[in-house]
C-alpha cells in the first residue's frame, strides 16, 4: 500500500501543512501578545480602582467618627454651660470657640461627603476632580484636629473614656488614610507607565485607555497628623 501522492505537478500534502505554520504564527503570535497586553492593562487598571476604593474606605470610616466626637464634645459643653456660665465668662467664650469649630467640622465633613459622592464611587480620572476630593478631605482632617486641640483646655473631656477611645480610632484612621493614598498612587504610576511603554501604548491607544490622575496634597498632609496629646 502507498500513499497517493495525488495528480501529477501538485504539491505533496504535508508539504502544503508545513507551509502553513509560518503564516499561522504570523497571524496567532501578534494576536496573542496583543491579547496578553489588553490583559495587563485591564489588570493595572482594576487595580487603580481597587487602590481607590481603599481610600474611599478610609474617609468614609472617618466621616462616621465624625457624629460621634461631636456628640461627645456637645454632652461635655452643656455641662460646662449649665455649671460655669454665670461664674467664668471666659469659658464661655473658650465654650463659643468649641461650638464653632464643631460647626465648621460638621460642614467640612458634608462637603466632603458630596465629593465623593459626585465621584461615583470610582477613581477619578481627571485632576481637577481628584484635588477637589482631597481639597475637601484636608478640611475635615483640619478641623478634626482643631476640635482635639480646643479639648486640651478640658482635662475632663479629655479624660473621659468616649473620648480617649474616639481620639485613638481617629489616628489611626489618618494613618490608614495615609498608607491608602500612597498605594493609591503607586498602583497609577505603574498604570499610567504602562500607557507610555512599547507595544503597550498602541493597544492602550486603540482601546481607549487613558492617564489616571495621581493623589496630590498639600506638603502638611504628606505625613499622617498626630491626633494625641502630650
Amino acid at each position: 500500500m502507498y500513499e497517493n501522492p495525488g495528480p501529477i505537478g501538485a504539491p505533496p500534502r504535508h508539504g502544503l501543512a508545513w507551509g502553513l505554520i509560518p503564516l499561522c504564527l504570523v497571524l496567532i503570535v501578534p494576536a496573542g501578545a496583543g491579547l496578553w497586553l489588553h490583559n495587563g492593562l485591564v489588570a493595572k487598571r482594576e487595580a487603580v480602582d481597587a487602590a481607590w476604593a481603599q481610600v474611599e474606605s478610609n474617609y468614609r470610616r472617618r466621616a462616621d467618627l465624625i457624629p460621634a466626637l461631636v456628640q461627645a464634645v456637645q454632652r461635655h459643653m452643656r455641662h460646662e454651660s449649665d455649671t460655669l456660665q454665670r461664674v467664668v465668662n471666659e469659658r464661655n467664650r473658650g465654650l463659643d470657640s468649641f461650638s464653632k469649630a464643631l460647626q465648621e467640622l460638621v460642614n467640612a465633613e458634608r462637603e466632603s461627603s458630596r465629593a465623593l459622592q459626585a465621584a461615583g464611587g470610582a477613581a477619578p480620572a481627571r485632576q481637577s476632580d481628584l484635588q477637589g476630593i482631597g481639597a475637601t478631605q484636608a478640611d475635615v482632617g483640619r478641623g478634626i484636629r482643631q476640635v482635639l486641640a480646643l479639648a486640651e483646655s478640658y482635662p475632663a473631656l479629655r479624660a473621659g473614656d468616649q473620648f480617649l477611645e474616639l481620639q485613638a480610632q481617629l489616628e489611626g484612621t489618618e494613618n490608614r488614610i495615609n498608607v491608602a493614598r500612597m498605594g493609591f498612587n503607586e498602583a497609577v504610576r505603574e498604570y499610567n507607565a504602562s500607557l507610555e511603554q512599547i507595544p503597550t501604548r498602541y493597544i492602550a491607544r486603540t482601546g481607549g485607555y487613558e492617564r489616571r490622575a495621581y493623589f496630590q496634597t498639600d506638603e502638611s498632609a504628606r505625613h499622617a497628623p498626630s491626633l494625641g496629646f502630650d
